[in-house]
């Protein structure tokens, strides 16, 4: 090709073309042909009159546009170089002709330079024809192999035996390669040998040697790619050590080089290995390793769908079985877009349940719900659309009438999959459940009697219970308050003697005192002896202080009086009967009894007591019982702020800074009801704990200091024996309060 003469073609348009002629004429290399070219028809008969090499035209020429003969050019092959020689040209114009396909662009002041632009063209079109035949070789190469691809593909989707695909891939692949010698070797998991799953261009002696290779061992370069899961490329079977056992039996056959590449799923597990063999010492070009990669991929699907074929078969061999022993039928359900509906499978049994065979029942689905119970159909349709809509589990059972006339039980459940397309594909079981239902209506009829009898037992052990507990708690509060009664007797006999005898101490101290007065006033100067005892026992501070101490001992008596009243007030109980009370007298004798919690005492800094008292009517109640609300529901709040604030200052000093505080407040509801409010700023009560305080024997206090009666006994004097309300408010952290709300008509029941 370099020596052959190369047609060079001339556009003849004036001196530029001479001075081009002058240049060109005396190489004998060239063949130069002048043509006249007035128009584009013109060149483009000219283009295909000859099969030039180079076109050489003058830019000066302005009749003609360049940038249509490109186009011309360029249509008619995409090889021939266009070169221009100009006087001059700007560098937009440059630009632009080199932009639409100018090889080369020569001015006439270095018209010495196109012999060398015409030789570099050339070349590198002759470079391009190259690259252009190899693409073609990749070209018919990659369709071949797309073709042998696909043949192997068809042949695993026809579901051909995996020895088949494997020989003809292994064909295939040395069709495309005439001096290569294919071989796949699939691994047995078990005891982890190789075994020939196709080799057709190898000896069957060496074949059957090969055989059951253990990767383990150091055979060959294949049981090496086997345990690393890399290609191995051994390019000289006679020098490379891999072979070092089984050497000289694949040289004995003509084998000299071996390249050996793991088969691998997507996750990385071995599943067997491909094996080239030349006849010469050979490594791998780009062709090859495409080649084979091909070959390995396909092994793979190949492979992999095999064993799927496989473990299919075994699972629907095991399906098979279950669905004949399983205690019911398996069905599939398709609700398509259009609401028509189909059974793709159902098991044999269901026979059994409907009378109907498989066949039957996918020819007309119709028919399973012909035999369903007309007044549960509807149920029946619901569930399925719920089932449907929401895509959530379905669960139905329902009675069935038979062709026999049997009425059935059946009992249906199903996960439901949306397809691809909008349909919803349920996979399921139905079960006849006739003698369990019979047996759990026996069972129910038994439980209801039973449930009867426990029922009348735990109402009568309620009412006993009750009835013991108020008993209990009434008696405790009967002898509290006769205790109290008889303590108030006692101290209020020998206060009285004190409280009477006090007046009488205030006046004689005072008439003595105005007699002193009358004797310093009348006698200035006392003899020695009563100046000195009146020195002695400090006569101006005795005169002074001695009124105070009357005083005090008027206002310690007034205490204890009161301290009397409010004891002999709580000790006025009589439950068999209501009364007219004052709200507030109960609440402050309850608050007198327990004022020894209240107060400050050592380490204790005292509980803070406000009380916000509305003015209340006299309320009908029975005042022991709302002693007993009022202690429990006061005593509770102390305990709390005892548990939240005392044990908790003792172990962070600093922790709390509000002082533990009860509030008490009164107020009244439309003239119709009491509201009385006991708060307490604690730790409250835990919401989890909130909904069980007032049921019996519930606390939340330590063993051995409540016994979980109280807030029960309290709620039922409240709502039981005066038909209020008695609710719990608590966050924790924010503190607990109850409300009591108390009609002020009278109570609609007595007493216990």
């Amino acid at each position: 090709m370099v020596n052959q003469a190369l047609h060079i073609l001339l556009l003849q348009s004036g001196i530029i073309t001479d001075l081009v002629f002058e240049q060109l004429k005396n190489v004998r290399s060239y063949i130069v042909a002048r043509q006249q070219v007035n128009t584009v028809v013109d060149f483009e008969n000219l283009i295909f009159s000859s099969n030039w090499n180079v076109i050489i035209a003058d830019f000066s020429d302005t009749h003609l546009c360049y940038i249509e003969l490109l186009g011309i050019l360029r249509a008619a092959s995409n090889s021939i170089p266009l070169i221009l020689i100009a006087d001059q040209i700007n560098a937009v114009d440059a630009v632009r002709l080199l932009k639409a396909g100018v090889s080369d662009i020569i001015l006439t002041s270095e018209i010495s330079r196109l012999h060398e632009s015409i030789n570099f063209e050339v070349q590198s079109v002759k470079s391009r024809q190259l690259q252009l035949q190899e693409l073609e070789l990749e070209r018919q190469t990659a369709e071949a192999i797309l073709v042998g691809q696909n043949q192997v593909l068809e042949l695993i989707l026809r579901g051909t035996p995996l020895s088949e695909v494997l020989n003809a891939l292994a064909l295939v692949i040395e069709g495309l390669s005439k001096e290569m010698k294919c071989s796949f070797l699939l691994l047995d998991p078990k005891n982890n040998q190789l075994y020939h799953g196709a080799a057709p261009s190898l000896p069957d002696t060496y074949v059957q040697v090969m055989n059951g290779i253990d990767i383990g061992a150091d055979a060959c370069s294949c049981t090496m790619a086997a345990r690393t899961k890399e290609s191995v490329i051994v390019e000289d079977i006679a020098k490379d050590a891999l072979w070092s056992k089984n050497r000289d039996f694949a040289l004995k056959f003509g084998l000299r080089s071996c390249w050996s590449l793991p088969i691998l799923t997507k996750s990385g597990e071995l599943l067997g290995m491909f094996a080239v063999y030349y006849d010469q010492p050979r490594t791998p070009n780009d062709a090859d390793k495409q080649l084979i990669i091909k070959a390995v991929h396909l092994a793979a699907v190949a492979i992999e769908l095999a064993r799927a074929e496989s473990t299919l078969k075994q699972t629907q061999a095991q399906f098979q079985q279950l669905a004949a022993n399983i205690p019911g039928a398996i069905y599939q359900f398709l609700l398509k877009a259009n609401s028509s509906y189909s059974f793709p499978f159902v098991s044999p049994s269901c026979y059994e349940i409907y009378e109907l065979t498989p066949f039957e029942i996918q020819q007309n689905p119709k028919r399973l719900l012909d035999i369903v119970i007309s007044s549960e159909r509807v149920r029946l349709a619901t569930s399925i659309h719920r089932s449907a809509t929401q895509l959530e589990p379905w669960e139905w059972e329902g009675r069935i009438v038979t062709a026999s006339g049997k009425e059935k039980w059946i009992k249906g459940a199903a996960r439901p999959a949306k397809q691809p397309n909008g349909d919803i594909l349920w996979d399921g079981l139905v079960m006849d459940i006739t003698e369990s239902k019979r047996t759990q209506a026996a069972l129910e009829h038994s439980e209801a009697q039973l449930r009867y009898k426990a029922s009348e037992l735990e109402q009568t052990l309620y009412k006993l219970q009750r009835t013991q507990t108020q008993l209990i708690q009434t008696e405790k509060m009967s002898s509290l308050g006769q205790l109290v009664a008889g303590v108030a007797h006692e101290i209020n006999n020998p206060i009285n003697f004190i409280c009477n005898n006090i007046n009488f101490a205030n006046e004689y101290a005072s008439n003595l005192l105005d007699l002193l007065e009358l004797y310093q006033k009348y006698y200035p100067i006392p003899e020695p002896e009563i100046q000195k005892q009146a020195e002695a026992i400090e006569l101006d501070y005795l005169k002074e202080d001695f009124p105070k101490i009357l005083s005090s001992m008027q206002t310690g008596t007034d205490r204890i009086y009161e301290i009397i009243h409010g004891l002999r007030c709580f000790s006025r109980i009589d439950d068999t009967t209501t009364q007219n009370v004052n709200i507030h007298s109960i609440i402050d004798s309850v608050l007198l009894i327990l004022h020894h919690r209240i107060k400050a005492s050592g380490h204790n800094p005292g509980i803070n007591i406000i009380k916000q008292y509305s003015a209340l009517p006299l309320i009908k109640c029975y005042p022991g019982q709302l002693n007993q609300v009022f202690m429990n529901l006061i005593a509770n709040a102390i305990d709390a702020l005892e548990d939240f604030f005392f044990l908790n200052v003792q172990k962070a000093p600093r922790q709390h800074v509000n002082k533990p505080t009860i509030r008490i407040s009164t107020s009244l509801c439309s003239n119709t009801y009491a509201i009385i409010k006991i708060s307490d700023n604690g730790s409250g009560i835990p919401n989890e704990k909130k909904d069980e305080i007032f049921n019996a024997f519930f606390t939340t206090k330590p063993v051995g200091k409540g016994t979980g009666l109280g807030l029960s006994i309290s709620k039922q004097i409240i709502v039981e024996k005066h038909n209020g309300k008695l609710e719990c408010i608590s966050e924790p952290g924010q503190g607990t309060e109850f409300v009591i709300q108390i009609p002020i008509l009278d109570p609609p029941n007595p007493p216990y």
